[in-house]
């Protein structure tokens, strides 16, 4: 009895490491996808950059939110706030563009 006893426990706790490892697994391969996912963003956002008129929407918007919140930021210097001006004015004209938006309606 003895011997069974400890192959039942022994079986048991095997079973939870691997239970357990099976459902660690899938949270460690979803965080793994969504860091992947941030840093593609992340690389389309820097690619953009003086390319606008052919950059993906999502980068293009991600650049101007990042552009206007320097825009917005009192304690930016005025020369960075030139420079963001001057991005911002790219990225609104490779919209209006790719969009045909007419601004004088």
């Amino acid at each position: 009895m003895r011997t069974g006893d400890s192959q039942l426990s022994s079986s048991s706790s095997s079973d939870t490491s691997v239970s357990f490892t099976e459902a660690a697994h899938p949270r460690s391969a979803a965080a793994q996808r969504q860091r992947a996912y941030r840093l593609r963003r992340k690389r389309a956002v820097i690619e953009a950059i003086g390319e606008e008129t052919s950059a993906p929407r999502v980068a293009l918007l991600t650049l101007l939110s990042n552009d206007l919140a320097v825009l917005d930021d009192d304690r930016a210097s005025a020369d960075r706030h030139d420079t963001r001006r001057c991005s911002v004015k790219r990225i609104l004209n490779a919209i209006v563009t790719r969009y045909a938006i007419d601004l004088n309606e």
